[in-house]
């Protein structure tokens, strides 16, 4: 017994030894991106032991080899290491996102901070099916208006903040990928699953140093990136989608009420039929049915991130293939990211890569680059809107094609005949290309520069084969058929030199030193080139050709060959050249002040007008910090803010390298009389006195948190003022042109936005529930203020349409109508002095107050969960927003019948015995109005929308680690779910120059799964 006794307590005795002997000191340093980091624990994991950093950054801690330290500080990400044989670790610890603030060209702290910004993290805008990032933010940023025209797959956004601040230029906001300036047009090549956060700067402190293009807001897209000492890990993400068209409310008829319709009105195939006939007719065809699908898609994206002492890098993979909801469109793309940071050994040197390449292919039935959408025999959604419900696409026959054209109710069988032969695509390669470096020359300064490149590659092809109908019956026996490509370029170069001051005063040690000075000054270099050409064949041969290939291009081998192709070229390049500077003060994160200035040289302009000085000042107080309220029980943070500046908008038409002939006088050549080449006067007259329009802000916030933070919230009130409008200008036309462009107005928008979150219950770790609701309301105010115009207004007869002082931008100016004169059945509207008439001038047209942008706009939802299942909703709105239906409008043009698809509403028409009613009659005389707006058709399209839901279930710790998955989860998630609104369309947020006929907005059901590894 003795014996046994005395070899267990030697066994202990050894495992005690080799314990304390496995024991070591580990010492190191922890930093941020300002150097050392003062009060940041270091703890053994699963272990008592921990330290605090001094106020240089260092710790003494004991570990063994086995054991993983684990180092926290408040509003920074959690960092894990595992020690191994270190007896040294240091660890550079990152900023939550939560608390990081990015401000222009370098980052704070939302304590520091006086810009007016919101930032949405990565998490709010994955997982979800739109191929567009920019589509994802519509509703979740107070202020910004986001309107997507086309439901065509990677189509384009209208993106608007605070309103329209221009009305000839460019009204969108600066975007910028890991600061490197980007296409704001561009976007479906890029993958949304990379975005780590998107910050939006809204006011003159954080938009005025980017000058000249900050006019309209600033949006910055950081991309994810990997973390120092941190093992590899692999995250999966796969969507399957499903899209449909959303139903319109449009009271339409079937086939046997429309040929009662065409038989009561002697026109089309109803009016050769007999009511018995017509009885047992025995087609009906929803031609939705025959041009929609439901578009089935795929995602899958793979990322690996690393990291190790000095280094760390991020690169993910994307595969993408969308299937739209009208016949043969679609959206393919394949991406690489390699993110790349490291730093030398004693941090002093540190730098940045980020590569990104995006390829995708676009194919569409709609041409959404051309305006066809009207255009009955080359778009499908006229078709799918207007066709006979009686025809019947079963006898479309493409070898039979001539009988199609003969009568122009047979378009859908040309269209039919289109979706099946033609193509139209765009192979489009997107690169952004980055790189930063900065050196701590000392203590105190810091340089730094940055590159950048944005590049877009686009091939597009467009094709009638010469056996496709269309073509035949053009061509006759000249097998003609038609072919374009187009080829463009556009590189873009973005250099950012900085020398970077940051002191901190005061007395005692350094940590305790309350005012800091920070000091920047930049030299800013920007240039692009873009180049394209194409070509347009018509004549191709059956039996060589193919799409894409220049084999089947016909020639009859004679002086005046009729296939000789017609060609294009053309080159633009842009550039500006900009110095500037800022200084921030703080003062024991309690007061701070910012003030920015800079110079920048546009080339659209002439001489001294060229040259743009814009500036702004910020200060902030955070009451919290102050006596009064450092120990309240309700108040954790509340901050004030207020900033003014000015910026420059020098971006005239709207595009990167739209009119830069505007200030010169440029020539073309042309054919001129008898066949002579002579040269004629290109685009506009010049005005060299024209120069840049500028935006001044003036912008008043408030940010809180309340209740153990439980309630955070932003209160923004704003007022924006832009001068010297570019405007045109009316001159003789003994000129040869009846406009020029010059500075002719002043416009501003005024505002308020509130974004606010509520913990109902706050998350915990060991909690079963958790939730939190949110959202965001901005209102805006838009008035032209002076435009310099003979009659002070500018009449767009064609939109319904003007802009006057004392009136928002674009206002509709129409007449009022007023119902059916119970008499004749005629169309009845109110004169200029409020008589009922049924013949209108222009004279009568007035003021309706309603426009195309919304005055009240935003979003709400909530996230819910319980144990490992979760909940998020978010509903986006808009108020105030009128268009014309144009579709309405054709359905009620009796005009229509026996040709097009009209309203059911017709049963209910005028007639002698019929005199009371709301449907004019279907032979009235003055249903053409003379050619005058009115307000018949103009209707409201305020919306309520489901925008986001997603349901889905965290897999349980016991089961990732039996299947070697950190973590997992699956879902399923709805967009565009639900529409709540008076317009009749599918889809009421289209912008105002969208037509009738262009391709809606889906809903879209998805189920996916994310595993990390």
């Amino acid at each position: 017994m003795k014996t046994k006794l005395n070899g267990i307590l030697t066994l202990l005795l050894a495992l005690v030894v080799q314990v304390a002997f496995a024991q070591q000191t580990v010492t190191g340093k922890v930093t941020d991106a300002d150097g050392g980091l003062l009060g940041a624990v270091v703890s053994v994991k699963g272990g008592s032991a921990n330290a605090t950093t001094d106020f240089d950054g260092n710790y003494s801690i004991q570990a063994g080899p086995e054991d993983t330290l684990v180092f926290t500080y408040s509003g920074y990400d959690t960092v894990s290491i595992l020690v191994g044989n270190q007896t040294v670790i240091n660890t550079a610890m990152k900023a939550g996102l939560d608390t990081v603030v990015i401000q222009a060209y370098r980052t704070t702290t939302k304590a520091t901070s006086n810009v007016a910004s919101t930032t949405v993290t990565g998490e709010d805008t994955k997982d979800r099916p739109n191929a567009s990032i920019i589509q994802r933010l519509q509703g979740q940023i107070p202020g910004l208006n986001v309107q997507t025209g086309s439901g065509q797959p990677g189509s384009n956004s209208t993106i608007q903040l605070r309103g329209p601040s221009s009305i000839l230029g460019n009204t969108e906001p600066l975007i910028l990928v890991d600061g490197v300036p980007v296409d704001e047009d561009v976007f479906r090549s890029f993958n949304p699953n990379d975005i780590e956060s998107t910050t939006v700067l809204k006011d003159a402190a954080g938009t005025a140093i980017y000058g000249n293009r900050g006019a309209n807001g600033v949006i910055i897209l950081t991309t994810k990136s990997g973390g120092f000492n941190s093992p590899l890990k692999v995250s999966y993400t796969g969507t399957t989608s499903f899209s449909e068209l959303i139903d319109n409310d449009y009271d339409l008829y079937d086939a046997k009420g429309y040929l009662r319709l065409e038989q009561s009105q002697n026109a089309g195939l109803g009016a050769t039929l007999t009511d018995a006939e017509i009885e047992a007719f025995g087609v009906n065809t929803d031609w939705q049915d025959v041009f929609y699908q439901t578009g089935v898609s795929q995602s899958h994206n793979l990322s690996l991130s690393s990291g190790s002492k000095n280094a760390s890098q991020f690169t993910s993979i994307n595969y993408t293939d969308q299937e739209g909801t009208i016949l043969n469109s679609s959206l393919k793309r394949f991406s690489l990211r390699n993110n790349i940071t490291g730093k030398s050994e004693n941090g002093r040197f540190r730098y940045g890569t980020n590569v990104y390449m995006g390829y995708s292919k676009n194919a569409s039935q709609t041409e959404p680059d051309n305006d066809r959408s009207n255009f009955i025999y080359f778009n499908s959604l006229f078709g799918a809107n207007n066709a006979l419900p009686y025809l019947d696409p079963a006898t479309y026959d493409p070898n039979i094609y001539i009988p199609y054209f003969q009568g122009l109710a047979n378009f859908p069988f040309v269209l039919i005949d289109n979706t099946t032969q033609n193509r139209n695509t765009e192979d489009e390669l997107k690169m952004i290309i980055g790189a930063n470096a900065e050196y701590d020359i000392n203590d105190e300064f810091t340089l730094r520069y940055r590159i950048g490149v944005d590049y877009q590659s686009v091939v597009g092809l467009r094709a009638n084969p010469p056996t496709s109908a269309l073509s035949r019956i053009r061509g006759g026996a000249n097998l003609e058929g038609d072919q374009s490509e187009t080829y463009l370029r556009d590189f873009r170069f973005n250099s950012n030199l900085n020398l970077g001051w940051k002191k901190k005063f005061g007395q005692g040690e350094e940590s305790e030193k309350k005012h800091t000075v920070i000091a920047n000054a930049y030299l800013e270099y920007v240039k692009g080139h873009l180049k394209q050409f194409g070509y347009n064949q018509n004549g191709l041969d059956p039996r060589t050709f193919a799409f894409g290939d220049g084999s089947g291009y016909l020639t009859d081998g004679t002086a005046n060959d009729i296939y000789v192709p017609t060609v294009f070229a053309g080159k633009n390049t842009a550039g500006l050249f900009s110095y500037f500077g800022e200084v921030d003060y703080d003062y024991d994160e309690k007061y701070g002040f910012t003030a920015t200035l800079r110079r920048d040289a546009s080339y659209r302009f002439t001489g001294d007008n060229k040259y743009g000085t814009f500036y702004s000042v910020a200060g902030r107080w955070n009451l919290h910090k102050e006596d009064f309220l450092k120990d309240s029980e309700v108040i954790n943070v509340l901050k004030l803010r207020a900033s003014y500046g000015v910026t420059g908008n020098d971006r005239l038409g709207g595009g990167y390298y739209a009119a830069a002939s505007n200030t010169r006088q440029l020539f073309a050549t042309f054919t001129g009389y008898n066949d002579t080449q002579t040269f004629v006067r290109g685009g506009t007259i010049a005005n060299p006195d024209l120069k840049w329009e500028t935006v001044s802000t003036l912008n008043l916030g408030v940010e809180f948190q309340m209740f153990d933070n439980k309630l955070r919230g932003t209160l923004d009130v704003y007022d924006r003022n832009t001068e010297d409008l570019f405007f045109s200008q009316f001159i003789s036309g003994i000129n040869g042109a009846y406009s020029t462009t010059a500075n002719l107005g002043d416009m501003y928008n005024r505002g308020v936005e509130l974004g606010l979150s509520y913990d109902l219950v706050q998350r915990v770790e060991d909690d079963d529930f958790y939730a939190t609701v949110f959202g965001n309301l901005a209102y805006n105010k838009n008035e032209v203020t002076f435009v310099d115009l003979p009659d002070g207004r500018q009449d767009n007869s064609a939109s319904g349409t003007v802009v006057e002082v004392g009136h928002q931008l674009n206002e509709y100016f129409v007449v009022p109508y007023r119902g059916v004169n119970p008499a004749n059945g005629n169309l009845l509207f109110e004169d200029i002095n409020g008589n009922l008439t049924e013949n209108i001038t222009s004279e009568d047209r007035r003021h309706t107050g309603k426009d195309s942008n919304p005055d009240f706009q935003g979003g709400f939802g909530a996230n819910v969960g319980y144990k490992n299942f979760f909940l998020e909703t978010q509903f986006s709105f808009m108020t105030g927003i009128s268009r014309f239906d144009t579709n309405l409008d054709a359905y009620f043009d009796p005009t229509n019948i026996g040709t097009y698809q009209v309203t059911s509403a017709f049963d209910r028409a005028w007639t002698p015995t019929n005199r009371v009613t709301d449907v004019p009659a279907i032979a009235a005389t003055n249903l053409t109005a003379n050619g005058i707006n009115t307000d018949r058709f103009l209707t409201d399209s305020d919306f309520l929308r489901l925008r986001f839901v997603q349901i889905g279930y965290n897999f349980p710790t016991e089961l990732t680690n039996e299947i070697f998955l950190t973590s997992g989860r699956i879902y399923v998630n709805a967009e565009n779910l639900l529409t709540f609104s008076k317009w009749n369309g599918s889809d009421p947020e289209r912008p105002s120059n969208v037509s009738g006929n262009n391709f809606p907005t889906p809903r879209t059901i998805s189920v996916g799964i994310d595993l990390n590894f």
